[in-house]
């Protein structure tokens, strides 16, 4: 009992830190969002790229380990009927959150949808709740195989061929307008290769079955074996995603992370999941020793209600951005949504307020998610596993 409780608040707290990751992108694109990309090498500088390149571990991590709650979810309850009606229902419950309350969220209003991280999670949980009924070992070369060669699609004949619409909700980006009135859907998560990622955490969940020892070798293989193959591609091949490093062009060390995340090319994934994998074996190795710390257990709150945490955190930080631009510049402005050249004239984006406002968000969540985690452990109504 006690290994299966370590092996839970591992994964919950590797789950919680990339929620704290999360929340620090979200802050930055409501409270210093820039003129530029922050990864656009011709314009940003050091601060503003790692900040947003740290943040590339959160989508990929989260979708790789929702995979492997999965199949914990299936050990727990010992049926594939059950884990399917929970991960389609499920599934389907996050996909209306994400088009109804998370837009609105956004944008405090319904300009357009954008089809984002929580879309691709519930409809890879519709997905995965038809894949468990497979082999599991069918499974996991079904999605090592689209996550590896999903990257020599060819996008233009696809598109012409299958439509573009269908294409952009596939594999591509896309704006697609309904109605004259300037509404539409913007596709930002396209849907491959992310139902493969959360479908090849699920056929590793088995690792969890292991010996600790054994579990924290695969783990550590696994990942170390992620990163060498990630630099193999970037450095040597060149296959795997379609920016092209070179170690001749100006800032090279920022251009080798620099990897295409829409959609997440291969390269993207092993740069991503494979230190993930390291992080797993790690925090399990030294749970008994940091888990007295209070960061600690902070974070594990995070992990614990991740769901609860995203319900929070957008609102939160857009109407906190709003203020704080109301105050200082005489006007409410959701830097999100509007276009540069309607900013403040005094505006100008500074990396240190984004790091204060992102812990102040973080202090501000932590007493209601602890809460909200508390009442999750002393009730146990099928409702809760919904957040």
């Amino acid at each position: 009992m006690n290994n299966k409780k370590k092996r839970i608040q591992s994964i919950d707290l590797l789950r919680g830190l990339i929620i704290v990751i999360m929340a620090l992108d979200h802050t930055r694109a409501f409270w210093g969002l820039t003129p530029f990309s922050p990864t656009d090498l011709s314009q940003t500088d050091t601060g503003w790229f790692l900040t947003r390149w740290v943040t590339h571990f959160c989508a990929p991590l989260f979708v790789f380990l929702s995979g492997m709650s999965a199949f914990l979810y299936l050990q727990k309850c010992g049926s594939k009927a059950q884990l399917r009606n929970f991960l389609l229902s499920r599934g389907l419950w996050i996909v209306f959150l994400e088009i109804t309350l998370i837009n609105f969220s956004w944008q405090f209003a319904f300009n357009a949808i954008f089809v984002q991280v929580l879309w691709i999670i519930g409809w890879s949980m519709v997905i995965l709740s038809l894949l468990i009924y497979l082999p599991r070992y069918l499974i996991l070369v079904f999605s090592v195989l689209v996550i590896a060669l999903h990257n020599g699609l060819n996008d233009l004949w696809m598109a012409e061929h299958i439509g573009k619409t269908t294409w952009s909700f596939l594999h591509t980006q896309g704006w697609m307008p309904i109605g004259n009135n300037g509404f539409g859907i913007f596709v930002m998560y396209p849907l491959i290769p992310w139902f493969a990622v959360m479908a090849l955490g699920y056929s590793l969940g088995n690792w969890y079955l292991l010996s600790e020892s054994s579990r924290f070798q695969y783990l550590c293989f696994a990942g170390i074996s992620s990163i060498l193959l990630f630099l193999l591609l970037r450095i040597f091949v060149g296959y795997g995603d379609p920016i092209i490093w070179q170690a001749t062009e100006p800032n090279s060390f920022l251009l080798l992370l620099k990897t295409t995340k829409y959609p997440p090319s291969l390269q993207f994934l092993l740069m991503t999941i494979g230190p993930g994998l390291i992080a797993l074996a790690l925090l399990e190795k030294t749970q008994q020793i940091i888990e007295k710390n209070n960061i600690y257990q902070w974070i594990l709150v995070f992990g614990k209600v991740p769901m609860f945490f995203y319900l929070l955190h957008v609102p939160l930080i857009n109407l906190s951005a709003q203020m704080y631009t109301w105050l200082r510049f005489g006007e409410a402005i959701n830097f999100n949504m509007v276009p540069s050249n309607h900013w403040p004239t005094a505006y100008s984006p500074n990396l240190l307020i984004v790091y204060l406002a992102w812990l102040m968000i973080l202090f501000v969540l932590y007493f209601p998610c602890r809460k909200f985690s508390q009442y999750k452990q002393k009730n146990k109504n099928a409702w809760l596993s919904y957040f």
